[in-house]
């Protein structure tokens, strides 16, 4: 579910993910894109501004999801 909110708001996926200093810079590229299409001259450069934000939010996710998943594995490792 946190993928598909990324293509649409991909800032707020990155907050809801736990990146507050990534969503920052997300958020400038988000809008950068959403002024771009805005303005019919430049609506090829709001595709690809859109396309770099969504990149970078479904790769700065999965690598906290797998961070997560090496400390719970190291957790359970310590445990034993």
């Amino acid at each position: 579910m946190i993928y598909l909110l990324a293509i649409f708001i991909s800032p707020l996926a990155l907050l809801l993910e736990g990146r507050p200093i990534s969503a920052i810079f997300n958020a400038g590229i988000w809008l950068l894109s959403v002024i771009c299409w805005i303005t019919i001259i430049f609506h090829h450069a709001g595709f690809v501004l859109w396309a770099v934000a969504f990149i970078h939010a479904v790769l700065v996710i999965n690598s906290a999801r797998q961070d997560r998943r090496a400390r719970w594995i190291a957790n359970a490792y310590d445990r034993r």
